[in-house]
């Protein structure tokens, strides 16, 4: 299954929706996805309910773009509700920096 990416701008918020499988193939198109839209002082929502895999090496990438929007001051927050990929993510630590809410509305209130 290829990952397939929508973007949306909710108030100034951009959220980015990915739908299929975050693993080693889809990576490269993961990663452009995040550096062509995500910009400077807007906060972003990364929408993966639509994830059906979510493998280390995606992960790593997510952590990577959360900690340079840490240091930039630019916000990131994940929407999932997929059990198995929330538990994925908390055990790699990504609950610990970026908050993982159930619904884009939980963040995007314009």
């Amino acid at each position: 299954m290829s990952l397939r990416v929508s973007t949306q701008e909710i108030g100034r918020h951009l959220v980015l929706a990915f739908d299929g499988a975050l693993d080693l193939s889809s990576l490269p198109r993961f990663s452009d996805a995040l550096t062509k839209h995500l910009r400077p002082s807007m906060s972003a929502v990364l929408d993966l309910d639509g994830i059906t895999v979510l493998d280390d090496a995606a992960v790593g990438i997510l952590l990577g773009v959360a900690a340079r929007r840490r240091d930039a001051g630019d916000p990131l927050a994940v929407v999932c509700t997929n059990p198995d990929i929330i538990d994925r993510l908390r055990r790699m630590g990504v609950g610990a920096g970026v908050p993982i809410v159930s619904s884009v509305l939980d963040i995007a209130s314009p």
